[in-house]
């Protein structure tokens, strides 16, 4: 049958638009009510319109109802809206609240993601991953309908739909842990009482999905036949390199110290899972190897996150997998880490003196605790890892660029105009990650035309994924039997990319010594990316009181002294490893367990 292909991107908006109903409604009302099943699944360009809206079931931390996303959870930052994280309440945040308007991704009542004006619905992990499993299951269950799909056709649908069941059943278990598996359509009059998985149960078939969709989805969708009709508009669709990046991420999950030893009562390392992670990390280092990923220039490392014009931020060959850009603005975005004379919010979010003692010494490349290192206490900031530069905003930076007065450079001093707990900087510190240093309202280059994007899963990661892996099943200068990196090789092309040495032989002896490398790597390269809470959750730290203080640094105008203060303790005590399930869901039915703690 010959099709317009260029049709499903019309039927994209209307079909997304018609499916977003409140969880209720959706099992209720018939796909029939507006169009018949034979208009939806019977062409590709319509089936695939039916499918391109789980797209807007990706997680997007850089979205949220108003201007705060509030999205990083760890000993990272000093949150300002988001508090009750910090403060262990997740019953709260579970069982959601109409005066919780700063969690709404885990909250979220119904499904969410869609842009209203400069600001948007945002996606919930619960609500939408449930309703997006369910249109997976149905895409799967009407793949026969199709009137002589080509192979490459029928393949793509099904990679998908496959790709975003096990995806979002793993960003469910990501929080909650061990959940049912739902791999089938249910009526309205169906009893919903499949039976609750463990971690590594759930996780098996997790992989299954994904292993299926990496043998379905093409490398580049550019190189298809169907890829033809949107040539160099297909970025961002589902890939093999996309699939095997989460098989990655969800073998080394099942192989932390958290999951081995909720499952065995043993909170150390898997080697086996371990094995599998590094071998699918290195798949998609091949594709890299190949030139389908590169890592970004550090001239140009920016643009993985920010752009300062239209063009959009995250859109190079290193992000692997990110929520579909909508084209938020910058400035209602980044209020949050702008100082509140330049136009940010009252409350601002700032970098904790723990972050940014993990910054190591360029020159040497060694932790500044390290006597070696080079590190000069009495002028602490001074040659530092680039990345300190590229993302913190310190003292007497500038911070406005078409001024020379007091306003254009930052007061953290105590007394000082930006040192002020209640509209400034709580830490000392303030980011600039996110934002550039024109984004205020003095030099006013924030308008409509400035974006930024939060990367999922990008190649430095999977770097850091085999790193981790390869080191826990094969000591630091192992490496995976098919592949020619060892874990040390791997740590060494992210330091390489910001400019650090390789990371030093004193830490490459053992395993032990080389781990603590590795998770500081991560800590650094991927500093407020939404990962560091999840990290110290599947090393099973999060619980130590070093990961709950948070400190602040406080200096005099003429920084004779630099003094650690500390701001708060985060509550986290064992329960808060998962989220506790909604009680309308454990009361539901016997065998859905509540988590331990709740």
């Amino acid at each position: 049958m010959k099709t317009n292909r260029n049709l499903y991107y019309s039927l994209i908006v209307f079909l997304a638009g018609f499916f977003f109903f409140s969880c209720e409604d959706y099992l209720d009302k018939s796909i029939e009510a507006d169009m018949t099943e034979d208009q939806i699944f019977s062409t590709f360009p319509t089936f695939q319109g039916f499918v391109e809206k789980m797209y807007y079931d990706i997680i997007d931390f850089t979205i949220t109802g108003n201007t705060c996303p509030d999205f990083n959870w760890g000993d990272d930052v000093v949150m300002s809206m988001n508090r009750r994280i910090h403060e262990g309440d997740y019953r709260y945040i579970a069982e959601g609240s109409s005066q919780t308007p700063y969690t709404y991704h885990f909250d979220q009542t119904v499904r969410g993601n869609r842009v209203i004006g400069t600001f948007a619905l945002p996606n919930g992990v619960w609500n939408n991953g449930w309703m997006g499993i369910r249109d997976a299951n149905i895409a799967l269950s009407k793949l026969d309908m199709l009137v002589n799909p080509t192979a490459e056709e029928r393949a793509l649908l099904e990679g998908q739909a496959y790709f975003f069941r096990g995806y979002l059943h793993w960003a469910i278990m990501k929080q909650w842990g061990g959940i049912p598996y739902i791999d089938q359509v249910f009526s309205a009059t169906d009893e919903l009482k499949v039976p609750q998985l463990s971690f590594y149960e759930c996780a098996e078939k997790v992989l299954a999905d994904l292993e299926k969709a990496a043998e379905l989805l093409p490398v580049d969708w550019d190189l298809t036949v169907v890829g033809q009709a949107t040539l160099a508009k297909n970025r961002g669709r589902l890939t093999k390199g996309m699939a095997l990046s989460f098989i990655a991420e969800v073998n080394l999950w099942c192989g932390s110290p958290l999951v081995h030893g909720v499952m065995t009562g043993n909170y150390t390392y898997n080697t086996e899972y371990c094995k599998k992670a590094a071998e699918a990390a290195w798949k998609v280092i091949e594709l890299a190897d190949q030139g389908v990923y590169t890592m970004q220039p550090w001239e140009t490392y920016s643009d993985l996150i920010k752009r300062p014009d239209i063009s959009e931020p995250g859109a190079v060959k290193e992000v692997i997998f990110k929520a579909p850009f909508q084209g938020r603005y910058a400035r209602y975005i980044c209020l949050q880490w702008v100082l509140p004379h330049l136009g940010g919010e009252q409350f601002m979010n700032t970098p904790t003196q723990n972050q940014v003692e993990r910054f190591e010494m360029k020159a040497t490349g060694l932790p500044i605790e390290d006597p070696e290192s080079g590190f000069n206490p009495a002028n602490p900031w001074v040659g530092r890892d680039p990345r300190f530069d590229f993302s913190i905003v310190k003292d007497k930076d500038r911070i406005v660029l078409n001024r020379n007065d007091a306003v254009a450079f930052a007061q953290f001093y105590i007394g000082g105009r930006d040192k002020v707990a209640s509209a400034g900087t709580k830490t000392g510190f303030t980011t600039k990650k996110f934002t550039f240093t024109g984004w205020n309202s003095v030099d006013n280059q924030w308008g409509g035309n400035m974006f930024i994007c939060l990367p999922i899963i990008r190649l430095a990661e999977i770097y850091l994924f085999y790193a981790e892996a390869v080191n826990e099943a094969y000591n630091p200068d192992g490496k995976h039997p098919e592949a020619n990196l060892t874990a040390i090789d791997a740590l060494n092309i992210v330091r390489n990319r910001a400019q650090m040495p390789v990371v030093h032989p004193k830490f490459t002896g053992s395993k032990e010594l080389f781990r603590e490398r590795v998770r500081n790597e991560r800590s650094v390269e991927l500093f407020m990316e939404a990962k560091r809470r999840d990290d110290l959750r599947r090393w099973y730290v999060a619980h130590e009181t070093k990961y709950k203080d948070l400190y602040a640094c406080d200096f005099p105008e003429d920084h004779s002294y630099f003094e650690n203060r500390l701001i708060k303790s985060i509550v986290f005590d064992l329960r808060h490893y998962w989220f506790p399930f909604p009680n309308a869901q454990v009361l539901y039915y016997k065998d859905w367990k509540q988590n331990p703690g709740w």
